[in-house]
Parts: structure tokens; sequence; C-alpha cells
């Protein structure tokens, strides 16, 4: 039995079982006509993020309660399907309580300083393509910085994510020019993803929702109750809020590194009725690239910390910004 545990345990494909034996999690796999078995201790982990179609047993579930563990699940395409986390709601109802009743012009700073790290990340991933591909995209970077100088003066959060919608038209029709033409990305388009960069910025955005989702649930935030994207219902508004400070330095930098060293190839993809789909052989190296990134080291305030620490202390950021009535200080990525 192979036994290995990583702080994430990232189970994908189809037909794999979760289980409990003893004081261990064992993960029961067919690989062609052969059984395989491998085994974590539940105690070093942070997370289970399920893709794809599997069976876990209510014992898997108490051991990962029991450890706190947070348990993700998510569709074939990266789509949040649903968590679960321990019953703990008492010490939960405080924090929850300050967000319900935040103060309006409060709120409206802390949603324009997500909004202006998002679109700084997209600026700074821009401007080092830009110095080390000899891509010349001053138009696009020019376009971000003036979006960026109007979200300043803004007086409601639409005008906010009216220019985030700006933002991030500007940064995919510079990354049009960077994508070789046989990939056919034109846009960004979520859901059915049609091509292979779509889909696997889909699928990488999945595994980002979850460590933000897990980091809420860290912080013992709700959620539900986001200042941006306040207005999604029956969705997760803050997990959406706080994914923006990170999609562009964690998964896009991913995609678009791998695109650039001819590491990904149209044959890892399959396209049926307009839904790209990735192999599951090539989705397994894709989703161990973005946990790599995770754990790297990048430039933070005054030092350097992995991007998964970085998720945990921005959740921590975003709690006391809410309860104390702090400034909410986003995540800027830093160009080395």
């Amino acid at each position: 039995m192979k036994s290995s545990t990583p702080s994430t345990l990232h189970i994908s494909g189809y037909g794999k079982k979760l289980k409990k034996h003893n004081n261990s999690l064992v993960v029961e796999w067919k690989e062609g006509e052969n059984s395989e078995k491998a085994s974590f201790t539940p105690s070093k982990l942070e997370d289970v993020i399920l893709s794809g179609e599997h069976s876990i047993s209510t014992g898997a579930i108490r051991l990962l309660f029991e450890n706190n563990v947070s348990l993700s699940c998510m569709d074939s395409f990266g789509n949040p399907i649903g968590y679960l986390f321990p019953h703990a709601y008492c010490q939960y109802m405080n924090i929850w309580e300050k967000q319900l009743s935040i103060d309006s012009i409060h709120k409206l700073d802390i949603a324009k300083n997500i909004c202006l790290a998002g679109a700084t990340n997209k600026k700074s991933i821009l401007q080092t393509i830009q110095n080390s591909r000899d891509i010349e995209l001053g138009e696009f970077v020019a376009s971000i910085e003036n979006i960026i100088d109007k979200m300043y003066d803004v007086s409601h959060t639409d005008s906010l994510m009216g220019y985030e919608g700006s933002a991030a038209n500007a940064y995919f029709e510079a990354l049009k020019l960077i994508i070789p033409a046989r990939f056919e990305f034109e846009r960004r388009i979520k859901h059915p993803s049609p091509d292979p960069v779509n889909v696997l910025l889909s699928y990488g955005y999945g595994i980002l929702y979850s460590k933000i989702r897990a980091a809420i649930n860290k912080a013992k935030l709700n959620p539900y109750r986001g200042v941006l994207h306040s207005n999604y219902r029956n969705q997760e508004g803050l997990v959406y809020d706080l994914i923006e400070e990170f999609r562009q330095p964690v998964v896009d930098r991913v995609v678009l590194t791998m695109i650039g060293r001819n590491q990904v190839h149209l044959d890892y993809f399959s396209n049926e009725d307009g839904f790209c789909r990735i192999d599951n052989r090539f989705k397994k190296i894709f989703a161990n690239m973005i946990f790599s990134r995770l754990e790297s080291e990048t430039i933070y305030r005054d030092g350097k910390k992995t991007f998964q620490d970085i998720i945990d202390l921005q959740a921590i950021e975003y709690q006391k910004a809410i309860v104390e009535g702090y400034e909410y200080e986003p995540f800027m990525y830093r160009r080395r």
C-alpha cells in the first residue's frame, strides 16, 4: 500500500473510494486489472478535494472532521459543488453578525481594495510576460492602469464591478496575443469552457476556490457574506471576493508558463458539443502544478510567504477588518 500524506489530498477522475481504516484514510481504485490503495494520515492533511464521481464513507468523513480537515467537492470541470465542515457554529456567530452589520462606507472601502488588487495583479502578470517574452503589451497595461485610477473615485459597488469587468476584458484581450492560435482562445468563457485554455483556467480556479473557502472557514467567516459580490444569491460571495487577489499570480501564471514551455498539447483534451474536457492523466499533472505553485514563495509585506500561507493570512486580515474595523490591506503581487 502506498503511503504519503500531502497537505491537500486531491482525488480526481472517476470511481475511487475514500474510506477509514483504523486511524488512517485509505483511497482505493482500479489500475487496469489491478486494485490499488494509498494510505494517508488525517492529522497531516489540511483539506480534501473530490473532483469527479467518487464515493466516501461516513467513517472517513468523521475522521476528517475529528482532525479539522475541510472537504470540498468539484465537478469534472472544476466547478465547486459543495463543502462539509465540522458542526461548530457557535464560535462563528459573533463574526457572522459583524459581517451582516458592516458599515456601508467600510464595506465599499474593502470592496475597492479587493478590486484594486485584482486589477493590479492582472497588470503585473502582463508586465512580467512583456519583459520575459519580448511581447508588446503596453496598450493593455495602460488600459488597466486607467481603470485602476477610476476605481479610486467610485461611490458604489456596482461601479466597481463594472470597472473590474473592464480590467478583465483588457487582460484577456492581451492574453489572445500571448496564447498560440492552435488553442483557439478568443475570450474568457466559464461554463461550458469551449477550449483548452478556458477549461484549464476553470479547473485551476476550482482548486483555488477550495483553498480560499478553507481559509475563510479557518477564519470563522461566513462565506456567503461578501462585500464586492454581495449580490451573488445562493453563492459564496466572500469566496468570489477573496479569490480575485489570487487568480492571476496562482492559476493564470501556471497556465501561461506551461503553455510557454510547450507542456500543454491538444491531444490532452477532448471536445464534444462545445464542452472541452481534460484528459484525467493531464488533469492530475496540472493539479499538481497548481499545488506546487501554492506552496511556492512570493514577496508578502516585508518578507516572503507561500501563496497558501498568504491566502490564510488574507482571510484573517479580512476578519480583522470586519470585526475590529481595520482597513483591509489586500494582496498585491509584486514582480521580482
